[in-house]
């Protein structure tokens, strides 16, 4: 079913462009169409149609063909799905332009020579934007990270659930939406938890000398506190270490692993044996 309404949908695209061609043929012909159709708006609407329609049918076209090499979901969206999706949305932003300039009946060599000093002073007085444009463009087609990897990007975490042309989206452990421009996020540190697939976590604290415990009772405390991540947890992988004596202090290490990348667990882990810690060393 899917299929054929794929099909179905491709094919009435196909038979617009070619009407459209048709009366782009036409309209060279004054014979064929009446005069109202013979004026700069009209004919820079026609052409903008076409090439649009004709961007639109590259484009969906391509993304058909990668998402069946790749065996994806028709909803599913990765890097390169979603830089092309940026790149048809630029390329549609070029066409309105060169549409509304040509309802003054400017002629396409001249468009041209005009757009291009355009151009050049929208790069001049919007740089930022144009910044954040091409590193989206990069960031979409890069292999560092992709929708739904889980990152840091300076001092915000959290899961990428967009990366358009002038921001990524991230949801943080909160649920917070978060915002950052490209160029920002170019320009910053960008640890990726998910690629390189970090499931080893340390929670590090020191307790004083008259509150200090022994390994033995530490690792009942740990033990008792993942019991209840059991399903996140690898077996065996707790280990504690004594990172520092003094005379007024311990410094304890506690390691663990888990068996995904599940940096939202691994959090309430590290709060769960902290409390554990504090209402021990309280009593």
């Amino acid at each position: 079913m899917n299929f054929f309404i794929t099909v179905l949908k491709y094919s009435l695209k196909l038979l617009a462009l070619s009407y459209l061609l048709y009366l782009k043929n036409a309209y060279l012909d004054k014979n064929k169409l009446p005069d109202l159709y013979y004026t700069p708006v009209v004919n820079s609407i026609l052409h903008f149609l076409i090439y649009a329609l004709g961007v639109n049918l590259i484009i969906r076209i391509t993304q058909l063909i990668y998402r069946k090499r790749k065996k994806l979901g028709d909803k599913y969206s990765d890097n390169v799905i979603t830089g092309l999706q940026n790149i048809y949305y630029l390329l549609i932003g070029i066409g309105l332009i060169v549409m509304l300039v040509g309802f003054f009946g400017i002629e396409f060599s001249k468009l041209l020579t005009g757009l291009s000093i355009v151009a050049a002073a929208i790069a001049i007085i919007s740089k930022e934007i144009v910044t954040d444009v091409l590193c989206g463009i990069g960031f979409t087609f890069s292999k560092d990270m992709a929708i739904g990897d889980y990152v840091r990007i300076g001092d915000m975490k959290g899961k990428i659930i967009d990366i358009n042309l002038n921001r990524i989206v991230l949801q943080s452990d909160d649920d917070d939406v978060i915002y950052i421009n490209n160029t920002r996020a170019y320009n910053t540190e960008i640890v990726n938890y998910t690629q390189k697939e970090i499931r080893k976590y340390n929670v590090n604290f020191s307790l004083s000398q008259d509150r200090a415990i022994s390994k033995e009772e530490l690792l009942s405390m740990v033990k008792l506190t993942l019991s209840n991540y059991h399903e996140f947890v690898e077996s065996d992988s707790v280990h504690i270490k004594l990172m520092n004596i003094t005379k007024d202090e311990i410094q304890y290490k506690v390691q663990f692993k888990l068996n995904q990348v599940k940096p939202e667990i691994a959090d309430q882990i590290k709060v769960k044996l902290m409390e554990l810690l504090l209402k021990r060393i309280m009593n």
